[in-house]
């Protein structure tokens, strides 16, 4: 008699699949590879639960696991896909610059597995059909071929209906595969968010994210291995859960927002103009850490422009700027950051007043060995190194990055040896506001050279 368990840890493996396939693919693989190895014994856990826990990688769960799944050569593969997705979900930059690969690698990873599963109860699935289908649909499908209606257990394969099997199994995948593609979709959105609450990942908000959403995908994935009944709710509270959470998002990025005094369009707290009307805002207020409105009153225009521009935010009217770009216009106003090397000085002195206090704190917190570490990074990186790793584009940050965390493994080693160890992380700061400084005074002088060099009429004149 058919059961329903492939099918149902199909749909209950979906939200898994969109966030880590290959993990949720290597933990299948394990489980399966202790069935084979008589380390698990599925009919004895059924007996043990009444029935309630059948296992997915056994021949008595529906999935029979083919031997060349367990050979080196695949999983090597899987080993290459675990620590790839481990570490680009880790990084806002890798999201960034692989957002929409990583969504096609999830999604056609998610196809394989699906098609695999259903394929793997494709005869069981025939026979149902067989069973279920009305005489005449039956006589349609099969072409005319009788089939015999005997009792549901003693059903044998309907050979009539096997040109069924690959299109059952595509169509299955697809929809399957266009649920991951959506379900991805939202953890891309909120992923998205994050980076625009913490741009430089110096807070650890994404990694947060990634560690739990990645643990909460090995459970889902366990848990429909013994009892996929369970696993189908934990699916289903699983996208609830992450539309939620960018529900959420959205709406507190909304319930900040003001009214335009003289259009009425809505407006960031801490605009100094309206991005529909371009009226000054008579009452701007400070911008927090994180780009949130504080209570104070601007009192400097100018320095506020900075500050905005810091937190990656149009100078104008603080809208959040999505692009890692040092020159992009305002997707609201259209106000084009750095727009001439006086607002390029402007921006990078105004950090190196900052240094000087990032280089002490950072160094004092740096002398307690150990502990002293994580509190001087994430300070130096929030006050100085966030603001200029926002503007830095994504190449380059990536490979930037990978960079200085060299630097930054051989200075904290460094940190406790006597008589050298205190200019440790001070010198990690500034390796690393040098680094960045010089990113973005190139990439901004090179930029704004290119479009002075360019007339009216579209040509180029040499500068």
């Amino acid at each position: 008699m058919i059961h329903f368990t492939s099918l149902i840890q199909s749909v209950g493996l979906t939200p898994a699949l969109s966030a880590y396939p290959f993990t949720s693919v290597l933990v299948l693989l394990f489980i399966g590879g202790l069935v084979q190895q008589h380390m698990l014994n599925p009919e004895q856990i059924a007996r043990e639960t009444m029935g309630f826990s059948t296992l997915f990688a056994s021949q008595v769960g529906g999935v029979d696991l083919p031997a060349w799944a367990f050979e080196g050569p695949f999983l090597f593969l899987i080993a290459l896909g675990v620590i790839y997705e481990w570490s680009s979900e880790r990084s806002a930059t890798a999201q960034e610059m692989m957002g929409f690969v990583n969504r096609m690698v999830k999604t056609f990873a998610g196809f394989s597995v699906q098609y695999g599963m259903v394929n793997s109860q494709m005869e069981e699935i025939l026979n149902l059909l067989a069973q279920t289908l009305p005489p005449d649909a039956l006589a349609l499908l099969s072409g005319g071929v009788a089939v015999a209606t005997v009792a549901p257990m003693a059903v044998q394969p309907a050979e009539a209906l096997a040109w069924l099997a690959q299109p059952i199994a595509i169509i299955w995948s697809t929809i399957a595969s266009v649920a991951i593609w959506i379900i991805s979709g939202i953890r891309a959105a909120i992923i998205g968010l994050i980076s625009l609450m913490d741009p430089g990942g110096h807070l650890g908000l994404l990694r947060l994210f990634s560690l739990g959403d990645g643990g909460w995908a090995i459970t889902t994935t366990i848990v429909l291995i013994f009892f996929p009944l369970l696993a189908l709710l934990l699916a289903g509270i699983t996208v609830l859960s992450l539309w939620l959470i960018r529900r959420y998002f959205e709406a507190r990025e909304r319930k900040q927002l003001i009214a335009c005094a003289s259009c009425g369009s809505q407006m960031h707290p801490s605009a100094l103009e309206c991005p529909s009307c371009r009226q000054l805002n008579q009452q701007p207020r400070m911008v927090g850490m994180f780009g949130q409105p504080r209570p104070e009153p601007v009192t400097d225009p100018a320095a506020h422009r900075i500050a905005l521009i810091k937190n990656r935010r149009c100078p104008s009217c603080a809208t959040r700027l999505k692009k890692r770009d040092i020159q992009q216009a305002c997707p609201a106003c259209a106000t084009v950051t750095f727009a001439d090397i006086a607002q390029v000085n402007t921006f990078i002195r105004t950090l190196d007043r900052q240094l000087p206090r990032a280089l002490l704190i950072s160094g004092l917190l740096g002398l307690v060995p150990v502990i002293g570490v994580v509190p001087a990074i994430i300070y130096y990186r929030l006050s100085l190194i966030s603001s200029l790793q926002s503007y830095v584009p994504v190449g380059i940050g990536c490979f930037t990055n990978w960079g200085l965390r060299f630097v930054a493994i051989f200075l904290i080693a460094l940190q406790s040896a006597p008589g050298i160890g205190i200019f440790a992380i001070p010198a990690l700061c500034l390796i690393n506001y040098t680094v960045y400084r010089q990113i973005i005074y190139g990439q901004a002088t090179n930029k704004i050279r290119r479009a002075e060099t360019v007339v009216p009429d579209g040509s180029t004149v040499s500068s």
